[in-house]
């Protein structure tokens, strides 16, 4: 009997042992988990996905949402979340769902998701999130982290719009708008060509695919010459493009008509070495530019 008592007691002794070392590790990953939410710059938040509700967040975080840390646990995510991405955010949650579901890990939950969060200074500004699921005593939790991206996306919307206008310009432009690589010497149109305004066949905008097919031979050999002229000029030289040149060239149609143009063009290198050549070019009329 006595034997019985020693070896439970000193089974109770490891286990007590035991469970000290492992509580004592699981307080200093708390601390270690409270000492970066209070000290990174980073905006990370852990999220209940069925109560939609923080349960932690970084102090980073709370700072752009502009709620205190004891009050965090009170405030619905669609408080802090733009309604518009609200949406986009519960499709994603599904998206990955069904993934989970099919058999792909839940930690690739979202590679990159752009939303808007309310910021206490500035209103709505956008951020791209990055997240991933995890289940911790039987809930559902979305760790994530944001990054401001508010300035790519009005760079971005500003691109947009100046693209809309350019191609409104480009669309009533007199001008034929191009540009060529001087490595494989394709001619892009940036512009299209219509018959009406240009007296050239109509064509789309995008890479001629045949210089033959659109220019006569003589004019592809003195073009192609002039063009090696350029290149080797530009690369002698600290510039990195030429002064604009103004050249005549002639343009095939599919009935057998020549159209004579005028051409004015830029060459340019960039800092790999490579060469693109960009112009305009304008039909002549026998009493003059059209």
């Amino acid at each position: 009997m006595l034997m019985v008592v020693v070896v439970f007691t000193i089974v109770m002794t490891i286990a007590t042992i035991v469970l000290f070392v492992q509580n004592a590790r699981l307080k200093d990953r708390v601390a270690l988990i409270k000492l970066i939410d209070l000290n990174t710059k980073s905006l990370l938040a852990i999220i209940d996905m069925k109560a939609l509700k923080a349960v932690s967040a970084s102090s980073a975080l709370l700072n752009v949402l502009g709620i205190p840390r004891e009050e965090i646990s009170k405030h619905d995510i669609r408080e802090m979340i733009h309604p518009d991405d609200m949406k986009l955010l519960h499709t994603s949650v599904s998206a990955a769902r069904e993934k989970e579901r099919k058999g792909y890990p839940i930690e690739n939950a979202f590679d990159s998701l752009r939303i808007r969060l309310r910021d206490v200074n500035y209103g709505w500004q956008w951020y791209e999130l990055y997240g991933f699921f995890t289940n911790y005593n039987s809930r559902r939790l979305l760790c994530c982290s944001y990054f401001p991206v508010n300035e790519q996306m009005r760079l971005s919307a500003n691109v947009v719009e100046i693209r809309r206008k350019m191609g409104i310009l480009l669309s009533n432009s007199f001008n034929i708008v191009w540009e060529m690589n001087c490595l494989t010497r394709q001619l892009v149109l940036i512009s299209p060509i219509t018959r009406e305004r240009f007296g050239i066949d109509d064509r789309e905008a995008g890479p001629i695919l045949s210089n033959e097919d659109f220019f006569p031979e003589e004019d592809i050999r003195y073009f192609r010459e002039m063009l090696n002229r350029r290149i080797a000029a530009l690369a002698d030289s600290e510039q990195m493009n030429d002064e604009p040149q103004i050249h005549k060239i002639h343009v095939k149609n599919r009935d057998g008509s020549v159209v004579e143009m005028l051409t004015r063009s830029t060459l340019e290198k960039d800092d790999v070495g490579q060469y693109t050549l960009y112009g305009v070019s304008q039909r002549i009329q026998n009493n003059g530019f059209h």
